[in-house]
């Protein structure tokens, strides 16, 4: 087989690029709040997952990539980031040391139809916070991802938030959505008949268009809020307020992990790029249990946010990225000049003993590349092809250089190397100069 697994992709050039200044921008700003990479394996064992983001959860029950290893161990590649975080804080006891904030990218993994901007292996940049349970590190942490995004030129990107309230206030409107529901069980669809039992809370996500009509009367959970919920909650939005950051308030946004309470929120972009119903690019919550599930201690609290590279990339404006920096053509030309022959370094060039031979002009073309580099600057050293004379292969080696937007071109031929200087073509301009090599060295590394 010569193609890619199904909903996995190669990637090159110009969308790598894009993808590494998005994962830049984000470790940048994240670094500003106080937060510190962490990375953790690709594999974990399924436990981790499939106790953290419940059985009722589409990703649990229909998009692990599981599998059992030849020690008989049942192995799952992440699909999220957030379990496998938790899970390093607790392996390493980092809980003694609160609070803890880190930020974390990489690929994962999920069995689903593969749509625009969203693959079966895809790439998240996201950040944890754990051990700060006061509202206003929601608000920071919201804060964060809506500076994040406008970095990137985002700045269409609107919040939606909603709290699914304290454990109590769960409780209490679970009861009431699945006495509601439970009229309807005829007319639901499949999956949310199945959630009806095991997260009712789950339908309010649910795209079907039955179920949608269905909900449209059903019970508001802001109206079985605690009064601390409610505290909280009003905490949150005015601060948001406060700080001009815009936000709407959806009744109905649950987010799709079971693990999530209190604060939930979503950035959304509404873009014919990403398709129908695509718009989410960001979006988390707080999921102040979830330690204590994995096995941690108790009231260990945390928040968190991930976003998905392949829908930001799409959306960020190619004249945003920068450029990769044009690189500078280092060109050996052997028999430059009437300097020996071909690209045959075996044996040395027939000429008079004053002339460089072969291998010892392409050392010194090399020695001026690095001096480049260390200077930081791009450079790419065209080597020879074939067995044609090197000057027959000067021609084609320009054509080269401008095919991959190199700035100059620096030839360097026996004469050249005898006098200790190097001729210098401005590939824009079609101009050349002489130089020698200190002040090649520091004309191009002023430009």
């Amino acid at each position: 087989m010569t193609n890619p697994v199904r909903g996995m992709k190669d990637r090159f050039g110009d969308e790598n690029r894009r993808f590494q200044w998005i994962n830049d921008k984000g470790a940048k700003i994240a670094s500003l709040y106080g937060f510190d990479q962490a990375t953790t394996p690709i594999l974990e064992y399924s436990q981790v997952f499939e106790r953290t983001l419940g059985d009722s959860s589409d990703v649990v029950g229909k998009e692990l990539y599981s599998f059992e290893d030849k020690g008989g161990s049942r192995l799952t590649m992440r699909p999220e980031g957030t379990a496998g975080i938790t899970r390093a804080l607790i392996s390493q006891k980092l809980y003694n040391d609160l609070p803890q904030k880190f930020y974390y990218s990489g690929p994962m993994f999920r069995h689903e139809r593969p749509q625009k901007g969203r693959l079966r292996q895809f790439e998240q940049f996201g950040i944890e916070l754990y051990g700060q349970s006061h509202a206003s590190s929601d608000v920071e942490t919201i804060e964060l991802a809506s500076v994040f995004l406008k970095s990137l030129g985002l700045n269409s990107a609107s919040l939606e938030i909603n709290t699914l309230g304290d454990n109590a206030s769960r409780q209490n409107y679970r009861a009431a959505l699945t006495e509601y529901l439970s009229k309807y069980t005829d007319k639901l669809s499949e999956d949310s008949i199945n959630r009806l039992t095991t997260n009712p809370l789950r339908i309010l996500d649910s795209k079907s268009p039955q179920d949608i009509e269905i909900l449209e009367n059903s019970p508001v959970l802001s109206d079985y809020l605690s009064d601390a919920s409610k505290e909280r909650f009003a905490f949150i939005t005015s601060t948001l307020r406060h700080m001009g950051i815009p936000f709407t308030i959806n009744p109905r946004l649950v987010r799709g992990l079971d693990y999530y309470q209190d604060t939930v929120f979503e950035f959304k972009v509404t873009s014919p790029l990403l398709g129908a119903q695509q718009g989410t690019v960001l979006a988390g919550g707080r999921y102040d249990d979830l330690v204590e599930k994995m096995g941690g201690p108790v009231g260990v609290s945390s928040i968190g946010w991930a976003a998905g590279l392949e829908r930001l990339s799409l959306l960020v404006d190619d004249e945003k990225v920068p450029l990769s920096a044009r690189p500078i053509a280092i060109i050996p030309v052997p028999d430059r000049n009437g300097g020996g022959g071909g690209s045959n370094f075996s044996a040395e060039p027939k000429v008079d003993n004053k002339t460089p031979s072969v291998m010892a002009l392409h050392s010194h073309a090399m020695s001026v590349g690095a001096a480049l580099r260390a200077k930081g600057l791009r450079v790419e050293f065209m080597h020879l092809t074939g067995s044609s004379s090197s000057k027959s292969q000067l021609p084609k080696q320009l054509a080269r250089a401008s095919k991959m937007n190199a700035s100059h071109a620096v030839l360097i031929g026996t004469d050249e190397m005898q006098k200790g200087v190097v001729t210098v073509k401005d590939l824009d301009k079609t101009e050349q100069q002489r130089y020698s090599v200190d002040d090649l060295v520091h004309t191009l590394s002023a430009k």
